[in-house]
């Protein structure tokens, strides 16, 4: 009897180390605490990719993009508002029309400002109109430019009389522009009779260029300068 007692004490202690050393073989305790540790690792390393975000370099992530326009969108940014008439390729930059239009001459009197082409620039409006505020009384000398001009009184300055070639950009996208234009009931692009806008464009002692919206072309009709033409506003965005 005492012998079989002291085999079972003998198995017993034999067992235990076994029973001991099983939490390791599980993955439990200090594996499971080691694995945390990587997950945490792994983490840091996502906080890092966030960082990158941040830093713009890895914006397929979800940072912010630069909307792209099209024509025809309007468009209101600040103290900028407008409908697209023109964008480049990248679709972030281009031209704003003014939501308003008007009537009025190019010039109350003939007199020819410059030698004919000049100073002047069939593609620069804004050129063309800081040009002719420099000169003595403008704002009542010229009331397209000075139209255009006073919507910067809110604090813009890049409102301008187009050029020549820059009406050509509106009469491309006019049916765009018109839609957009309908939506907001404000006064569409005109094309009927005296359907011509005043470009920013000199021509001559009696003449500025003028682009007809009928016929889709530089007006070589009733261009001259004190004559009224249809008047909208442009600026770069």
């Amino acid at each position: 009897m005492k012998r079989l007692s002291f085999l079972m004490l003998l198995l017993a202690t034999l067992a235990l180390p076994y029973a001991c050393s099983e939490p390791d073989d599980t993955g439990s305790g200090n594996g499971t605490e080691q694995g945390g540790n990587n997950e945490g690792d792994e983490n840091e390393g996502g906080n890092n990719e966030g960082n990158e975000n941040e830093d713009g370099t890895g914006n397929e992530g979800g940072g912010d993009e630069v909307a792209a326009f099209k024509v025809g969108d309007y468009y209101k940014v600040g103290l900028a508002e407008g409908i697209v008439a023109y964008v480049d390729e990248s679709g972030e930059h281009g031209l704003l029309v003014s939501i308003d239009e008007t009537v009025a001459q190019w010039s109350t009197e003939h007199h020819m400002l410059t030698i004919m082409g000049g100073e002047f620039s069939m593609e620069d409006g804004a050129k063309n109109c800081a040009y002719i505020r420099e000169q003595e009384n403008w704002e009542q000398t010229y009331p397209a430019v000075a139209w255009c001009h006073n919507k910067n009184a809110l604090g813009l300055s890049s409102w301008y009389l187009p050029a020549v070639y820059e009406l050509e950009y509106i009469y491309n996208g006019r049916e765009a522009i018109n839609a957009t234009l309908e939506s907001m009931d404000a006064t569409l692009l005109t094309d009927g009779v005296n359907d011509s806008y005043w470009s920013s464009t000199e021509m001559g002692v009696n003449n500025a260029y003028a682009f007809s919206f009928s016929y889709g072309e530089i007006a070589s009709y009733d261009n001259d300068k004190m004559n009224e033409h249809h008047v909208r506003a442009v600026r770069k965005f």
